[in-house]
């Protein structure tokens, strides 16, 4: 059962939940099907009940411009947070399919920084990737655990601890983190860096993620949370909620269109927060904005 967390985050936060913004927009359902792929039957229900995710998100939308992105690239503050197994708190970027015209998506990737004691035996921050797909043999797992991510960097590697990371009351530290589809390739390419500019780490074959060929995509950005009960909702970015002065920060937030030409962020857009009253959020405000949390007290 303390499997069930791991795989259930690794897609639930790839799947787009109801996207509430400033317009009207449609109201996309969780794909639970890819649970079905990777749980016995006789535990399925009892692994639903048992664990809760949050998620805080702006996304961008196929279709709410004239001009259609394929990647995404931002710079996060990363924290550190001693976590209990059946706990995760992550921030990064999530690109989902859309499905066949229709909002059921069966293909998705993240990457970014999380604590996930139950993945990493630890409670330090990593830099992780992964990736879902439920017409695949392989459903879908983190960083290198299974065959999908092609690694070509030397010095980078998913999975690798981050170090130092943002103290609340002193320095901040940070990861820029670009992914983006190859217009040549159709791979989905990784770019990561450490206080510094994004590098190339690797990049996930365009075979692996088939509903993502040659169609639009669903741009995510922002933070995730997850627990099992017991185990207490977790904080999400630095603990602290946006207009604290504390606050996780995600700035210098690009969108990559076709051609791989990155455009700067100077709007605000549609989002998508479980609870706002545990995990808040600030409108993106010149390519920049605040979430986070401490977690959820009352449930």
């Amino acid at each position: 059962m303390k499997k069930g967390i791991q795989q259930i985050a690794l897609l639930v936060v790839l799947l787009p939940n109801a996207l509430v913004g400033r317009s009207s927009l449609e109201v996309w359902p969780p794909f639970e099907g890819h649970l079905e792929f990777l749980q016995p039957s006789a535990e399925l229900a009892s692994s639903r009940n048992s664990i809760t995710t949050y998620v805080t998100h702006h996304a961008w939308i196929p279709g709410n411009s004239s001009t259609t992105y394929y990647g995404v690239e931002a710079t996060l503050d990363v924290y550190g947070f001693t976590l209990q197994h059946d706990q995760i708190t992550e921030g990064g970027i999530w690109i989902t399919s859309i499905g066949d015209g229709h909002p059921i998506p069966d293909n998705g990737i993240q990457i970014g920084w999380h604590v996930y004691p139950d993945l990493h035996k630890d409670s330090r921050t990593h830099f992780y990737v992964s990736w879902a797909a439920s017409r695949s043999r392989n459903k879908g797992c983190f960083n290198m655990v299974c065959p999908g991510f092609q690694k070509t960097s030397s010095s980078i590697a998913p999975g690798d601890v981050i170090n130092p990371v943002s103290s609340i009351n002193g320095t901040k530290q940070y990861i820029t983190i670009r992914l983006f589809k190859d217009k040549s390739s159709g791979d989905w390419h990784v770019h990561y860096g450490l206080n510094s500019s994004p590098k190339s780490v690797g990049y996930f074959p365009k075979s692996l993620l088939p509903a993502m060929i040659d169609r639009p995509v669903l741009l995510r950005f922002g933070g995730y949370a997850a627990r099992r009960k017991p185990a207490p909702s977790p904080p999400m970015g630095s603990g602290y909620i946006p207009f604290s002065g504390k606050a996780a920060l995600v700035s210098n937030l690009k969108l990559i269109d076709a051609n791989g030409i990155a455009h700067f962020v100077n709007i605000d857009l549609p989002f998508y927060a479980t609870s706002q009253k545990c995990y808040p959020f600030s409108y993106i405000n010149s390519g920049r904005f605040f979430y986070g949390g401490p977690g959820c007290f009352d449930n």
